[in-house]
């Protein structure tokens, strides 16, 4: 039976994807929550890595012991680098790099959807005003800014895991999928600097962001909106991506 491995960063976006279901368990699956369920003739195993680059990749290569895949699917929530990109909008990447310290790294092309799952997932975000359109996935250590070039690319986005999922899958040799939500952007960006509030290994300084919100109260006001838009994107992906899923074929022969 064919198999599918989903890594998702947060419990915001994992909970949003299980909303879709109708049956789904827990399983035990090293130090991260896995969860496995079943999509027409399919077997899935989603798994909630935590933010940042290692821990999806640790997330991946645990799935991958346990499992094995004919697909990967990375989803969830990340920001626009372009102000054409609304709240809402899914965007389906075709390649993804690392952007480290301003310089981008190997870029790694990405599976690509059938016509038969491009025009489901598209028809469900439809009553929503939100479009399904193609980018690229650039993965950082939390920097909300990308290098003079990058921006023209076709709809970027910055998330912070898909690069080192996409390298762990070239090295196993399955194809990899990328789906992302825009929660982000020039039009509504982010209150807090994520590049000076996570230490090298994507955990929160607290200290640090408590004294950012001393000094600009605002953002609390400001963290309301951005959990708002958080949801409604990670809603968007989460039925996109099951969308996807319900399809026969969903992703072109290489």
């Amino acid at each position: 039976m064919e198999m599918i491995g989903l890594i998702a960063a947060m419990p915001l976006e994992s909970k949003a994807f299980l909303r879709c279901l109708k049956e789904w368990r827990h399983t035990a699956l090293g130090q991260f929550r896995g969860i496995r369920f079943q999509i027409m003739d399919r077997n899935c195993l989603l798994v909630t890595s935590g933010m940042g680059i290692k821990r999806a990749m640790d997330a991946t290569l645990t799935l991958l012991a346990g499992s094995s895949p004919h697909l990967l699917v990375s989803f969830g929530i990340a920001g626009a680098v372009n102000d054409d990109l609304h709240i809402g909008d899914v965007i389906v990447s075709g390649n993804t790099c690392l952007l480290d310290k301003g310089l981008a790294g190997q870029f790694r092309s990405l599976a690509s959807l059938s016509e038969a799952a491009w025009d489901a997932a598209a028809q469900v975000l439809q009553p929503d005003d939100a479009r399904l359109v193609p980018g690229t996935a650039i993965t950082t250590h939390g920097s909300q800014f990308v290098m003079q070039g990058l921006e023209e690319m076709p709809n970027p986005i910055l998330e912070m895991e898909t690069a080192g999922i996409a390298q762990v899958a070239a090295e196993a040799g399955i194809p990899l999928v990328s789906i992302r939500s825009v929660s982000d952007g020039p039009q509504a960006p982010i209150p807090l600097d994520l590049e000076a509030i996570l230490d090298e290994n994507d955990n929160l300084r607290i200290g640090r962001m408590l004294m950012m919100v001393l000094r600009r109260p605002q953002i609390i006001l400001q963290s309301r909106q951005m959990l708002q838009n958080s949801r409604k994107a990670a809603d968007h992906a989460a039925r996109a991506l099951f969308a996807v899923l319900s399809q026969p074929a969903y992703i072109r022969s290489p």
